[in-house]
């Protein structure tokens, strides 16, 4: 038995297709809000500060990023060992040609969602030899934890959830005018 507010409605008896979608999209959204509370660890101090003005590094003291918590990482390399599971075609390709490294030589810039899927195709890239630079296409899909996680991972990302319009192309201006690199791939 779901309660809902002041409703109490039975879901073992044959629920309409309605029934079964509102159920659905209920227990989803519940999911989100709940994930998004755990995955969005952040000190008090983070929603307070803009990406752009804290000083941070990955665990191998590079600061080639901007992201909201690399503190996150942990969290964020798990959601992306699930992903993996998910996408056994791309895995394949790293375990079968990262030792010959068909891609070393290109300098990608990418502009995607940065979600757990997304951060598999940015890892198998760099694992056939690409070195990657990349921001999110939208201010409001990057997963937090998983731009930790390739942060830390030392890819060039530049992201967070909610940034706004002049952050957007502030973090696109950090992938595309670096000095000394420059994309042959986008």
């Amino acid at each position: 038995q779901i309660q809902f507010a002041d409703d109490m409605q039975e879901f073992t008896k044959f629920p309409t297709k309605t029934g079964r979608r509102s159920l659905s999209r209920s227990i989803s959204q519940s999911s989100t809000d709940s994930y998004s509370s755990a995955a969005s660890y952040t000190d008090s101090s983070d929603d307070e500060v803009s990406p752009r003005e804290k000083q941070q590094t990955n665990s191998k003291g590079s600061s080639n990023f901007c992201v909201k918590n690399i503190k996150q990482a942990e969290f964020g390399r798990r959601e992306i060992e699930i992903a993996e599971q998910d996408m056994s075609a791309l895995i394949s390709l790293r375990k079968r040609a990262q030792g010959e490294k068909p891609l070393a030589g290109a300098k990608i810039v990418g502009c995607t969602h940065i979600t757990a899927q997304t951060a598999v195709l940015i890892e198998t890239l760099c694992a056939l030899g690409a070195q990657c630079r990349w921001s999110a296409c939208n201010i409001y899909s990057t997963q937090n934890e998983v731009a930790a996680a390739l942060a830390e991972a030392g890819v060039a990302v530049f992201a967070w959830k909610g940034e706004s319009e002049d952050d957007f192309w502030w973090c696109i201006d950090r992938c595309v005018n670096v000095d000394g690199w420059q994309a042959n791939m986008v």
